[in-house]
């Protein structure tokens, strides 16, 4: 991308942005450069930022390639944010579609959410084992 190509800072209009944020579910997005992130970005997303800047995988504690909204937690109410390394990531994600009911359509939506409950449990429970055995080989 050539530097009249570059997407700019939707504050300054100066420099390049660097931070794009999503706001989840409603089409807008925002660009910005760095500076203009710090003092125009909204206080939520910052600390958000800072968060994922800081992050390490849940399971294992190694440097994070996925991570931000827990959506099991969040589809059972709960707002809070997992951050997980490659090799854990591809664990997880594994070890969850294999877990999925075929057909969960039948029941309550209050027995669709225990159900992620459920499995969101076992899942960190898978986890924290499979990183136990996987050390210790």
């Amino acid at each position: 991308m050539s530097k009249t190509d570059q997407i700019l800072c939707e504050v300054c209009h100066e420099r390049p942005a660097t931070h794009h944020i999503c706001y989840g579910g409603t089409g807008r997005s925002s660009d910005f450069c760095g500076e203009c992130f710090q003092t125009s970005a909204p206080p939520d997303i910052i600390q958000s930022a800072e968060a994922a800047r800081d992050a390490h995988c849940q399971y294992c504690g190694g440097q994070p390639c996925a991570g931000g909204t827990d959506m099991f937690a969040l589809m059972t109410g709960v707002q809070k944010s997992k951050y997980m390394c490659m090799p854990c990531s591809m664990e997880y994600h594994r070890f969850v579609q294999q877990q999925l009911q075929p057909d969960a359509s039948g029941l309550s939506q209050q027995a669709q959410l225990d159900l992620l409950r459920k499995l969101d449990r076992d899942a960190d429970e898978h986890m924290q084992r499979w990183v136990s055995e996987r050390g210790s080989r």
